[in-house]
């Protein structure tokens, strides 16, 4: 596992971070607010499970599906014309998003290592 992965969960974590206390720059109160902490919290759930258990490939594709849920927000949630937090659900959904495809490959061949691919069919 490669130090570039490792500073990618980093990263996603730092980034759901910034989103579940995001409510202090941008001043949303309501259901948007509570959205984007929400958000900000399930992403730093995934980031820590990405970064304790490396082989979950599929923290990373749930990962990638949070960052683009996140990046719709402001358009879902009717924000999009409040600048500061429009950038706070983009900037980290897009940073979800990258670094979620960039460890998925990673993540999928530890997997593979690690659970062996079970025969198809009936046994011999």
């Amino acid at each position: 596992m490669g130090i570039a992965r490792r500073l990618a969960d980093w990263l996603a974590l730092l980034a759901g971070t910034a989103v579940a206390v995001s409510h202090i720059w941008h001043g949303m109160l309501g259901l948007s607010m509570a959205v984007l902490f929400l958000v900000g919290v399930l992403m730093v759930f995934l980031a820590c499970l990405a970064i304790i258990h490396p082989e979950l490939f599929v923290v990373e594709a749930a990962q990638v599906l949070t960052g683009l849920f996140l990046i719709s927000t402001p358009w879902l949630f009717g924000f999009q014309a409040d600048p500061p937090a429009s950038l706070t659900a983009w900037i980290p959904g897009g940073i979800a998003v990258v670094t979620g495809l960039f460890c998925l490959p990673g993540s999928t061949s530890l997997y593979r290592r690690i659970v062996p691919p079970q025969p198809a069919g009936p046994p011999p």
